[in-house]
């Protein structure tokens, strides 16, 4: 039976849990602490990499807050965080290595970042050294200085394979720009509950706030709101630079990373255009790849109307499109093309990737940073 379960797909989680409430020789596999590691660990290993996509978070905004919702994507709809679905003034900023980050306005914290398969929080403050760029002035303040900012969450463990970051430490990486200080960024880590020192650079540089970030190793990538630009936060070396990107096309936006590259993309008459770009030292851009992919063989001839690149999910090479009759989902490798969701509006799609047993806090998921101000809590 163990060899049996280690083959039931990835992205049917639901066939274990069922599984587990059989008999008690099939619950002690999956759900034991003893066996249950070991199997995890074990059905990792045989689907992955990557981890299987369960899911998709997003925002829906009204005029007086905006609510964080999880969708999942799953064969059979059963995975659905409670923590990230539905959550009134949670705004969902980010989801990377098994984490979703979320900016809350109206708590006590600014940030918390989630484990929805252990359904962990950490709750997180903003450095107070700039905490006042995520303030917003008033409608009508035409005096206010422009203030923008991104951040994103990612897996701070050494040499890690990212199929089983649940529990480990983890950082968030913050980039802000207002006319006075120009463009600053820096980097929370789980471990010492701290923010870094803040570097500057002496240009502000609008950051495009609804964009998707992407992370090459210790380096975070931020889109501008001036579309020919992209923020680069290098971690490792506490430095800031201003990429050009080698091509004019405002239709072409970030949308993550492939193949250790950055992947841009964008629509244009009836096809979807992608473009990999390598980013060399200080900014500099070493190597553009481009493909084309036409979409009239792969889309509703009313999709094609009115259609926008929303997200892109890592590893599995799959880009995702908000149109006219619904959000669709095109696998860049085998060109094959599948609606996930009904017709809605998105701005932005966050995929959330990770592999899903039933297991909770067993084999090393103990889902707990150090850090004297961390918060976190576990719902059984």
């Amino acid at each position: 039976m163990r060899e049996i379960f280690l083959r039931v797909p990835p992205d049917d989680p639901a066939s274990l849990v069922r599984a587990a409430a059989v008999c008690k020789a099939w619950r002690a596999i999956l759900l034991s602490s003893d066996d249950a590691a070991s199997f995890a660990r074990d059905y990792r290993a045989f689907h992955g990499p990557p981890p299987p996509m369960l899911g998709f978070l997003h925002n829906k905004c009204y005029k007086t807050h905006c609510l964080s919702h999880f969708v999942s994507t799953t064969a059979t709809p059963s995975f659905r965080p409670p923590a990230c679905h539905g959550r009134r003034h949670w705004y969902a900023l980010d989801s990377r290595h098994g984490r979703a980050l979320f900016y809350t306005p109206k708590s006590d914290e600014d940030f918390v970042v989630c484990d929805p398969i252990t359904d962990d929080r950490w709750a997180i403050h903003a450095d107070p050294r700039y905490s006042d760029v995520m303030w917003k002035p008033q409608d009508g303040d035409e005096d206010e200085e422009e203030k923008t900012w991104n951040a994103a969450v990612l897996c701070a463990k050494d040499r890690c394979d990212h199929l089983d970051c649940h529990g480990g430490p983890f950082l968030v990486a913050f980039v802000g720009s207002d006319e006075q200080r120009g463009t600053f960024a820096s980097v929370y880590s789980s471990e010492t509950d701290q923010w870094s020192k803040v570097i500057f650079l002496n240009q502000p540089n609008a950051i495009m706030e609804a964009g998707h970030s992407a992370v090459l190793g210790s380096k975070v990538y931020f889109p501008c709101k001036q579309s020919t630009q992209i923020v680069e936060f290098n971690m490792g070396e506490h430095k800031l630079a201003v990429i050009n990107k080698p091509f004019n096309q405002a239709y072409l936006a970030l949308v993550g990373v492939e193949d250790g590259m950055l992947l841009f993309a964008g629509l244009r008459e009836s096809k979807l255009h992608l473009l990999s770009m390598e980013a060399g030292p200080n900014g500099a851009v070493a190597w553009v790849r481009c493909r084309i992919i036409a979409l009239k063989p792969l889309l509703p001839s009313r999709a094609l109307l009115k259609a926008s690149v929303v997200g892109f999910a890592e590893g599995i090479g799959a880009i995702f499109l908000s149109t006219e009759a619904g959000l669709f989902k095109i696998e860049l490798n085998s060109g094959r093309s599948r609606k996930i969701y009904r017709k809605m509006f998105f701005e932005k799609i966050m995929p959330y990737t990770s592999f899903y047993t039933g297991v909770r806090n067993v084999g090393g998921c103990s889902g707990r940073a150090s850090g004297a101000g961390v918060t976190a809590t576990t719902a059984m």
